[in-house]
């Protein structure tokens, strides 16, 4: 629960320090005194967004802590989940400051956080319910939120709304692909064309190459059998005084009577024998190919076909036709890129079917927990109304799926509250039937159903009361103070039937500086004479009579929790 609040140099209050305990705590003051601002402050320590014109003027920063004891298990279990350290009190203590230039800092534990962290955490240290809760009950999503909150749907809740995000970016991304689908389409239609062209072609890789040398061949044909048939002349041919391979063999025959003579020219012997035989080889294999030679008209008029076909495909692709066979690689790759880009939407509309039945179970699971609860809260909130002086009244919860099976964040449930406000009329949306005052009512008793099933330990009503009056104010009062046995109660109020059923009372008021000079709030707890006197001045007015003196001291005095 709540135990210190420390304010420095915020709106009207230049530093103040106020200890809460169990029970009810009741806030009062004129119209305009700052008791709102208590609530501000506690907001902005549990990270509501900071504004530097919560500064009090003339100051360069404001400051607020808030100690809280008594910690719950979720509390316990969130400081661990997140490496927060207890204090040696076992205090949680949460510290915000916020300067003149708008930027602030947050503190659990003296340790630096973030707001976001503060907002996860305060939804497990306090409720705060505002003045305009009943304007907010006429909206569809309050409502829900209000369910919700009774039926304890915050786990599922996160589950669908992890799902529903997961679905929602598959969608964005399958918009994205679906964008540039034509384009793709247009281009694989195309590389398939051209595609189409170079695999009727079949060019293989080097196949140019010996294209042209067979080309060569055949166009030289009766040169290259000429020379060949010389050459081979010239190196084996039947004339001996012109072969040249015969002179070899008289040669190394010479070498052979040189060497009985002389056995160092026995080397040179040797490599003329070498030379010899590799003269004779290259004779052989030349032989071969001058046999190899054709004169074919057929295979070359072939071979022009085949060599213009590729150049004139080059040239209508912007290449050589040098690099033709890597050009038709390429395309293939870029056509297999552009069909596994098709794949891969059909894998993510796989995705996103996946993830359209995770939303809808969680939205199933979220709607049963809903069905259940609303029973319950129906027969809760219409025990609370008949005690706020609407006896005749009668509350109802339509939950209805979404059309065409659709889901949201929330799950896939429309929720709307309804109310009987006389006997034999038919129900009706709040917006239509309920008055300004009924609606409050009907507003704190869904508040008081539901903190009755709540777990948060800190209780904030701020005006919540605004409407009623008389004998229903007083029955809220008790209810207020039966409700503060179980939790910690603070509750703004202008009401003193509300004011007299407290366990504790502060009292907020407007005053100045000695120099007359700045304007500050100050905050007092109040005795049992202070009290008295405080619901005698919202009973009375600026002129306190002894008469109205004693119906507060008799009002205070009666206050007790309802049995």
């Amino acid at each position: 629960m709540l135990r210190h609040l420390y304010i420095r140099n915020f709106v009207l209050v230049s530093e103040t320090e106020i200890d809460f305990d169990h029970g009810m705590t009741i806030l009062t003051g004129e119209t305009g005194a700052g008791k709102s601002i208590i609530f501000d402050a506690l907001s902005l320590a549990v990270g509501k967004r900071a504004e530097s014109g919560f500064i009090r003027h003339g100051c360069d920063q404001a400051e607020i802590v808030a100690t809280f004891t008594a910690l719950t298990t979720e509390v316990l279990q969130w400081m661990e989940s997140q490496a927060v350290e207890a204090t040696e009190s076992g205090t949680l203590i949460l510290r915000r400051v916020i300067r003149r230039d708008g930027r602030s800092r947050a503190f659990i534990n003296a340790t630096p956080s973030t707001t976001q962290s503060l907002r996860s955490l305060s939804t497990l240290l306090i409720d705060i319910q505002g003045q305009h809760a009943h304007q907010r009950l006429l909206k569809r999503g309050e409502q829900l939120h209000l369910l919700d909150h009774y039926a304890d749907s915050g786990v599922l809740l996160t589950k669908m709304s992890a799902a529903f995000r997961h679905w929602e970016q598959l969608i964005q991304q399958q918009q994205s692909q679906l964008q540039s689908e034509s384009e793709r389409n247009d281009r694989i239609a195309l590389l398939n064309f051209q595609l189409d062209e170079l695999d009727r072609l079949a060019l293989q890789e080097g196949e140019l190459a010996q294209l042209e040398r067979e080309h060569s061949q055949l166009t030289n044909g009766e040169k290259l059998i000429e020379l060949g048939q010389q050459t081979y002349q010239l190196l084996d041919g039947e004339d001996e005084q012109f072969s040249a391979i015969q002179q070899l063999y008289r040669a190394t025959s010479h070498l052979e009577s040189l060497e009985s003579l002389d056995p160092t020219t026995q080397p040179l012997r040797e490599r003329l024998v070498e030379i010899t035989v590799l003269a004779t080889d290259i004779a052989s294999e030349l032989q071969e190919s001058v046999s190899n030679y054709t004169l074919d008209p057929a295979r070359l008029e072939w071979l022009n076909e085949r060599l213009t076909l590729l150049s004139d495909l080059a040239r209508k692709h912007h290449c050589t036709p040098e690099t033709l066979f890597q050009h038709h690689q390429q395309l293939q790759q870029q056509r297999d890129q552009l069909r596994q880009q098709t794949t891969a939407l059909e894998q993510l509309e796989n995705k996103i079917s996946q993830a359209e039945q995770q939303c809808h179970q969680f939205a199933e699971q979220l709607h049963q927990r809903r069905a259940d609860a609303i029973p319950l809260l129906q027969q809760a909130v219409n025990r609370e109304i008949h005690q706020l002086g609407m006896a005749q009244s009668h509350f109802h919860i339509a939950l209805s799926p979404l059309a065409n099976q659709a889901f949201r964040l929330q799950g896939h449930d429309e929720v709307q509250f309804e109310v009987q406000t006389n006997t034999g009329s038919p129900l009706a949306p709040l917006t239509k039937v309920a008055s300004g005052g009924e609606l409050s009512r009907i507003s704190l008793a869904i508040q008081l159903a539901a903190a009755h099933r709540g777990q948060t330990p800190t209780l904030i009503f701020d005006e919540v009361d605004s409407g009623i009056g008389g004998g229903t104010a007083e029955q809220v009062g008790k209810k207020l103070r039966q409700l503060g046995e179980s939790a910690q109660i603070l509750c703004v109020t202008h009401l003193p039937q509300v004011a007299a059923q407290g366990h504790h009372h502060l009292k907020i008021e407007k005053a100045a500086d000695h120099n007359g000079e700045h304007t500050t709030s100050q905050i007092t707890l109040l005795d049992e004479a202070g009290r008295t006197f405080e619901v005698a001045r919202m009973l009375g007015g600026m002129e306190i009579t002894q008469q109205t003196h004693a119906h507060a001291s008799e009002m205070v005095s009666h206050s007790s929790p309802t049995e």
